[in-house]
């Protein structure tokens, strides 16, 4: 048999969705053997599966069709891996060179705005970096709104040349501003408005709405079995390898714990990373009575933050604890330094940003550079919590 054939006997006997479901049961064991021994980061880990199979089935079969490209959300409060940030909003899409694209939009006024076209994958021998646009530099109209042409074919303006093994478009829209309080309002979910972010200063930023057209659109055709099988297979492997990476990383950073580390190179870059975001990362590990305790002096820059997550790389719950700061929510001390307090329970110190555990004991984190001059390893140093008021 031929595989349209063995794909069409596969889904007649269940054969392929008896597959899927061993495949989950046999992710299930990742939390098992890596989780720390907690109620809670087990508790998490086994949702942490769910969501990635979530993330998974949309991009491997809901919004799989790079023929019918659709820009989705990918990331949001209830869908994290990565160390996501909570600044930011992930849109997403499923494309190839075989197409063309036409990508459009208004530049709005967004602190960072990048667009990066990525190749290849985690099981084809390693994912890479086709091209990427900082929006800054993209010509807008009068009115503001750009038109970005995505192809192989060059065409005249805004383009991006498509190369072979073309399959994913990352826009990235990143705000310094945002909520100070809790609980944080949805952002960008479906049917959901956007609200404008505020900072204290009154500085406004809006979310912009992008539109992705495949060129010379023909309506895709039904689903087909190849097409299922295929979708449930890439499904469940995205299930196993993301949550095998992010756990592999973890266990090589608590290895030397509270110390912060410089960018993973290889690993940015194969992890849908911008070449103009720097990504610093640890891993924590806190007493009930202790506290940890980073110091550092933002270089010049467009944005950063520093975000807690927890042993999977998800991030903390931002939209009811204080669990990242960033460039405008930070508290400064006269000399331009900030200190930021990681602590099971805020120590109410005025010149310092305290982040909550949220009743974890340990976990991952990571500070961003975004357009930053340099990119500092600030130092840590682990406290008693009794000792910080003195």
């Amino acid at each position: 048999m031929d595989d349209t054939q063995m794909a069409a006997e596969s889904v007649r006997t269940g054969k392929a969705w008896d597959e899927f479901c061993d495949g989950l049961k046999a992710a299930g064991k990742i939390v098992l053997q890596h989780a720390p021994d907690s109620d809670v980061d087990r508790a998490e880990g086994f949702r942490y599966l769910t969501r990635l199979l979530r993330v998974g089935l949309k991009f491997s079969l809901e919004y799989g069709d790079p023929s019918a490209p659709q820009l989705i959300q990918w990331m949001h409060e209830t869908q994290k891996f990565g160390v996501d940030n909570p600044d930011q909003i992930y849109l997403w899409a499923r494309i190839s060179e075989k197409y063309e694209y036409r990508l459009s939009g208004a530049r709005g006024n967004v602190s960072f705005l990048s667009i990066n076209v990525y190749g290849g994958s985690f099981g084809r021998g390693g994912r890479r970096r086709i091209a990427h646009l900082n929006a800054d530099d993209i010509p807008t109209g009068p009115d503001g709104r750009f038109e970005l042409i995505l192809s192989t074919r060059e065409y005249p303006g805004n383009w991006i040349r498509l190369e072979r093994d073309t399959t994913t478009l990352v826009i990235r829209q990143t705000m310094n501003n945002g909520p100070t309080e809790f609980p944080v309002p949805l952002r960008g979910r479906p049917g959901v408005t956007w609200p404008t972010w505020s900072s204290p200063d009154g500085e406004t930023e809006t979310p912009i709405t992008f539109t992705l057209e495949r060129l010379h659109f023909t309506p895709p055709p039904p689903l087909s079995p190849v097409r299922l099988v295929n979708g449930l297979q890439r499904a469940v492997r995205n299930v196993m390898g993301t949550a095998t990476v992010f756990a592999d990383l973890s266990d090589r950073m608590l290895q030397t714990p509270n110390v912060i580390l410089p960018t993973d190179e290889k690993m940015w870059a194969e992890s849908f990373g911008d070449p103009e975001i720097r990504p610093l990362g640890a891993y924590w590990k806190l007493a009930p009575d202790e506290a940890w305790v980073i110091e550092f002096t933002p270089p010049e820059c467009r944005y950063w933050s520093f975000l807690m997550c927890n042993y999977w790389a998800e991030s903390l719950e931002y939209r009811f604890r204080p669990v990242w700061t960033n460039k405008h929510r930070a508290r400064y001390r006269a000399d331009g330094s900030v200190k930021i307090v990681v602590a099971h329970q805020d120590p109410g110190l005025p010149d310092a940003t305290w982040l909550d555990t949220e009743g974890h004991r340990e976990g991952m984190i990571t500070l961003r550079w975004v357009m930053a001059k340099e990119a500092p390893v600030p130092t840590a140093r682990v406290v008693k919590f009794a000792e910080l008021a003195r």
